[in-house]
């Protein structure tokens, strides 16, 4: 009974006039009025004012400002500004971890090149490259082992206009490559990221594997090199003769097996450095940078490969004219060779054992027989 008298006990009224309306009416009683009113069920009243109605709640976000360009940066992912690549200060990881707790949903966007890019591409992950992180990390590598090798170069001809064959200059050309592959290990580890991200996993079944594929791969190299006698030849033979090659290799040879037995074991110790270094950089960063950029197939892996092939080969060539020439089709094809074993066993200790024991079995056979 008392439910039903609550009922009748509901009045209405009209919102244009304040006149009484009765229950089941349409229309307003009031001559002077007459108009639509709002037929409201009982009790509907009592819940719109039991639940007000709740105000957006703003939700709270960081930003940061560029010390550089002056952007608002409102991600909490990125560590470097977007516009000019400086630095960002870091937040505090309770307010990254309050934040993440609230925008769990939330995908944050950067505007560059006139349209919007998910934040998520610019993502440092700890084992992928993101490429232009990749390339920067490539650059970066490339521009120490210019300095270097210019550096060393200009030393080297100081006195004279020619650099001297002998076992000291065979021994200090070894270091722009063992500097090479420094700035990708420094960066990995001031950034704490995974050794995975330059290919080196170190699995037991995994190393197993890579260094079958390594021994594998070394004989391989030696074939390339055999064939190589013939390639050098052959452009030779067919008039590029303006640099007597075979008179500098047999120069070489000579300085190698007149050296005494401790200068033969420290050039094998720096060019395993070498070897380890080069691969760090055109497989580790360059090649595992460009595989985030070309699609996952047969064409988009034999890109990857041609391409840091060519840049190795075009490098080289460069700064050991004019003997480059006659190596450079050679360098191109073991190259290729190492970026189909890297890709075979996605391990980059396969690649590294390949070319160590090619390089040391190589001055073995150039002192010993």
């Amino acid at each position: 009974m008392s439910k039903e008298n609550e009922k009748d006990q509901v009045t209405k009224f009209c919102v244009y006039c304040g006149t009484t309306i009765q229950n089941n009416t349409t229309y307003c009683p009031n001559p002077e009025c007459g108009k639509l009113v709002v037929n409201i069920k009982p009790g509907e009243d009592n819940i719109d004012h039991a639940k007000p109605i709740q105000k957006p709640i703003k939700r709270e976000q960081s930003s940061r400002k560029c010390s550089n360009c002056g952007s608002i940066i409102t991600s909490n992912i990125l560590e470097q500004c977007p516009i000019c690549d400086s630095r960002l200060e870091k937040i505090p990881e309770q307010e990254i971890i309050n934040q993440s707790k609230k925008q769990q949903s939330h995908q944050g966007y950067v505007f560059t090149n006139k349209k919007l890019v998910p934040e998520q591409k610019f993502v440092l992950k700890k084992s992928e490259w993101n490429f232009r992180e990749g390339i920067s990390v490539f650059g970066n590598a490339l521009m120490a082992y210019v300095t270097i090798r210019l550096i060393i170069t200009m030393l080297l001809a100081l006195p004279s206009v020619t650099i001297d064959l002998n076992m000291t200059t065979i021994l200090i050309s070894q270091a722009p490559d063992i500097v090479f592959g420094i700035y990708p290990l420094y960066y990995i580890y001031s950034k704490k990221h995974n050794l995975k991200k330059l290919g080196l996993i170190f699995k037991k079944k995994s190393l197993a594997i890579a260094t079958i594929v390594g021994i594998a791969g070394s004989i391989g190299l030696v074939l390339i090199d055999n064939f190589s006698s013939l390639i050098i030849r052959f452009m030779y033979d067919s008039g590029i003769n303006f640099y007597d090659i075979f008179t500098y290799l047999d120069e070489e040879y000579f300085v190698l097996q007149n050296s005494n037995l401790l200068l033969i074991i420290l050039l094998v110790i720096l060019i395993s450095l070498s070897v380890i270094s080069t691969e760090l950089v055109f497989r580790g960063v360059l090649h595992k940078t460009l595989k985030a950029h070309f699609d996952n197939n047969f064409l988009g892996k034999a890109s990857i490969i041609v391409i840091v092939a060519l840049i190795y080969s075009i490098l080289f060539l460069f700064f050991t004219l004019p003997i480059g020439i006659y190596f450079f089709l050679v360098n191109f094809m073991v190259s290729i060779f190492l970026g189909v074993i890297y890709e075979i066993n996605k391990n980059l200790f396969s690649t590294i054992m390949a070319n160590l024991i090619y390089n040391i079995s190589l001055i073995i056979l150039i002192v010993y027989f």
